[in-house]
């Protein structure tokens, strides 16, 4: 019993220490805060020009009945409750249904605060590859299915991950986290 728990002692005094210095690089390991979209009128937008804001990304699709909605509700209400220059940005991953100007009015609808973007498979495939989201569209003669990863991520004004959320975070942890 002593042994064990000398054992446990000492690994949890070796494992602490290397926790409790890890940077947000660790954390976050190959995450990649870029992209190359587009807007709703078909211009380039970068994440370099929402710098000096803090930025709500998620990816999803705008025929989702479920769990995209709830994402974005949740992530312009986490915006209103907050008094920092931030904005959110909805891409669609659904890329032959979902023009920018369709994601832009879908996104929108949640917020003046919420944008959507959009673009190319390529182009949307890349971001979501710099975030770690995956994303597959199945279609069939009878059914078309979009899944992907129903991530929220914080990104603050100077360009970096600093949060990543799971889609049913309370909005006040969300809000909490601009700050």
């Amino acid at each position: 019993m002593k042994i064990a728990v000398l054992i446990i002692g000492w690994a949890l005094g070796v494992w602490l220490p290397v926790v409790s210095q890890a940077t947000e690089q660790d954390v976050f390991g190959e995450l990649i805060a870029e992209f190359e979209l587009l807007d709703a009128e078909g211009a380039r937008v970068t994440l370099a020009g929402y710098r000096n804001k803090n930025v709500l990304l998620t990816f999803g699709f705008t025929h989702c009945q479920h769990i995209c909605p709830m994402i974005a509700a949740n992530m312009a209400r986490a915006l209103n409750a907050s008094d920092k220059a931030a904005i959110g940005i909805f891409v669609s991953v659904d890329t032959e249904r979902d023009s920018p100007k369709v994601t832009n009015q879908y996104a929108h609808q949640f917020g003046d605060r919420m944008i959507g973007l959009g673009g190319s498979h390529k182009q949307v495939a890349r971001a979501a590859r710099n975030f770690g989201v995956t994303f597959v569209v199945t279609k069939s003669e009878d059914n078309y299915t979009v899944q992907h990863t129903p991530s929220i991520f914080l990104i603050g004004p100077d360009g970096d991950i600093k949060e990543v959320f799971a889609m049913n975070t309370p909005t006040d942890d969300i809000t909490a986290a601009m700050r």
